[in-house]
This record gives structure tokens, sequence and C-alpha cells, in this order.
């Protein structure tokens, strides 16, 4: 008996024993009746139609159409932004204008570079001495005593300064207009200034072909 028993110990040692991996599927990858649910990747793509091409085709010119659209509203309303702005810019060089009548920006800007330069103390006013120094850069050759009237009327608290409107009232009403045009140190203002927009406008050559240099 124990003979027997060895002989089946042995033949179980002999026999030889393969070990098959254990497989863990997901539930959800079978059908209630246990056959597998094929995934998306082993099935076949079914190739684009000619109704799936144009549909995309029409979709894609659709993309491209609401760009344009909105980069070109972009462009519109920064065009009209910068308008805005410049407008807000001139718009205390406009409202000047109106009471100055005859003069232009280019005036106006001329004669606020010549207020920055003889404003020594740097207050944004000038004083008898800093305007009449103003006066004589334009070339005016009118008396000390017409200056020193004018300066006091246009100086309306008495301190003995101007403000910058106070100086641009001075130059335009220093002489009066004549018949509605500009006369005396108001038309020395304009023409300088449009001489100076005549120069600015020339190149380096033609400047030097007038003698500027």
């Amino acid at each position: 008996m124990g003979s027997k028993f060895s002989a089946i110990i042995n033949r179980l040692f002999e026999y030889p024993i393969k070990r098959k991996p254990i497989c863990f599927h997901r539930q959800e990858d079978f059908t209630s009746t246990g056959e597998p649910i094929p995934r998306s990747d082993d099935v076949a793509k079914e190739p684009p139609t000619e109704f799936k091409i144009e549909l995309l085709h029409d979709q894609c010119f659709r993309y491209e159409k609401l760009v344009q659209t909105f980069y070109a509203r972009l462009l519109e309303q920064r065009r009209h932004a910068k308008q805005m702005q410049e407008k807000d810019k001139r718009w205390p060089v406009l409202k000047i204008l109106e009471k100055l009548p005859g003069w232009n920006e280019m005036t106006i800007s001329n004669l606020h570079s010549l207020f920055l330069l003889f404003d020594n103390q740097k207050t944004g006013m000038l004083s008898h001495p800093d305007f009449c120094a103003v006066l004589e850069s334009l070339g005016d050759s009118s008396s000390a005593d017409l200056r020193k009237v004018k300066f006091d009327e246009a100086d309306g608290d008495g301190d003995g300064w101007i403000t910058y409107d106070e100086f641009l009232d001075l130059l335009y009403n220093f002489t009066p207009p004549e018949g509605g045009e500009l006369s005396g140190v108001a038309k020395l203002c304009y023409d300088i200034a449009e001489n100076v927009r005549f120069v600015s406008s020339l190149s380096i050559g033609e400047q030097l072909e007038y003698g500027l240099f």
C-alpha cells in the first residue's frame, strides 16, 4: 500500500504543471449575455461621405468669416478710439481758436513753445520782463510804456504775472484788428508760425538751398 502511494506522489511531481495567467475584465466590457462589447478603436472607421466633407468645408468657411468680422470690428473700434483721443487732445486748442479768430493751431503751438521757453521760474506764468522778452523774440518794436500798459491790462489780479490764457489774449489784442483782419503783434505771431511750418516741411537739402544753415 505504501509503495502505491509513493508511486502516485512521484507521478504528480513528474507531471508538467503550466500556470495560466490571471486576467481581469471589466463588467461593462460585456453584455448581459456575456458577449464581449466591441471597443470603439476596434470598429472600422466609416470613410467620410461627400456630404460630411461639404459640411466640414462650410463650417470652416463660417469660422473664417467670423474671425474676419471680429478683427474688422476690432480695427474699426481702435480707429474710432484713436480719433476720439486725437479730438480730446485738440479740444483745448479748438476752444482757444474760437476766441481768437484768424489764428490756427500752428500759431497756438508756436506761442505755447515761446511761453514755456520764457517761463524762467517754471510757474506757468510770465512776468512783465518775460513778456517783453517774448515780444523782442517776435520782432515787435513797440515802446516800453505801451508794453507796460498792455501788460497791466491783461494782469487781471494785479499780481505782476500773467497766465497762459492771459498771455494769448494779450498778444492777440495787443494791436486791435483792423477791419476784421489780424494786425500788429497778432499778425506777427501768425506770420512767424507759418514760416516755422514752411521751414519744417523742407528737406535738409532744400533748407541748404534757402540758406537756412
